[in-house]
């Protein structure tokens, strides 16, 4: 019975380590979604910056500027919001690691929770079976 016990609670165990495997991949694909989102803005932003960075027409002259200014500040914000994001996913990817780290641990330990229970399945057949084949001898000797 305790086997069975420990063997029932490592594998509750299990089932609660993968759920947070789970929910730590969930949060770090969420988070993945965002470093290419934000990876794709800037970019974007390089590329408008590219194309419509240079004076082309005298009305463009007094505007080019700002809008070159304006350019640096938001790429500047996507570099930090990028960082965050490059951060928070470390801080994930840790947290990830740890976790499927303590489920194979604890794999390990069930492995061996049921070999254990099988080898003591195995010892009380062969002693059954041991003891059956004792009666019989002793049945057929007696005759």
């Amino acid at each position: 019975m305790p086997h069975r016990r420990r063997i029932a609670a490592l594998q509750l165990i299990q089932r609660i380590r993968q759920h947070e495997i789970d929910g730590h991949a969930a949060r770090m694909a969420v988070v993945r979604d965002e470093q290419t989102r934000l990876q794709a803005e800037i970019a974007a932003l390089d590329t408008q910056v590219d194309a419509e960075g240079r004076v082309t027409t005298p009305e463009t002259a007094a505007y080019l500027a700002s809008f070159l200014r304006a350019a640096g500040a938001r790429r500047a914000h996507l570099q930090t919001q990028l960082s965050k994001a490059d951060r928070k996913a470390a801080a994930l990817e840790h947290q990830l690691m740890e976790a499927f780290r303590d489920a194979k641990v604890n794999d390990t330990v069930l492995d061996q929770a049921q070999d254990r229970q099988q080898d003591h399945h195995d010892r009380q057949d062969r002693a059954a079976t041991e003891e059956i084949a004792r009666t019989v001898f002793l049945r057929t000797r007696r005759r």
